[in-house]
């Protein structure tokens, strides 16, 4: 991925290559702070999968590899306190 901020008319944008790929910023700051989030993203999206959750074992969509537990099983221990949980 080759990204780089460059001047659109009155602000910045985003391109990659010679296309542009992100709205215009009327400042060159918000528009490399964009690129990052740009680049941020698509790293984290070659390691999205179908992973199995470490708690029950269903395959869920996990975003990344600290993404390991289900919703569900997610949603169940989150309210367990600290002193239950070891």
């Amino acid at each position: 991925m080759n990204l780089h901020v460059e001047k659109w008319g009155v602000g910045y944008a985003v391109f990659e290559g010679r296309k542009r790929i992100s709205g215009v910023y009327s400042n060159r700051t918000y528009a490399l702070a964009r690129q990052d989030k740009i680049e941020a993203e698509a790293r984290q999206a070659r390691h999205a999968r179908n992973r199995p959750c470490l708690t029950c074992g269903t395959e869920f969509w996990s975003t990344g590899r600290g993404h390991r537990m289900c919703n569900g099983c997610r949603a169940r221990c989150s309210g367990l306190d600290d002193r239950m949980v070891g």
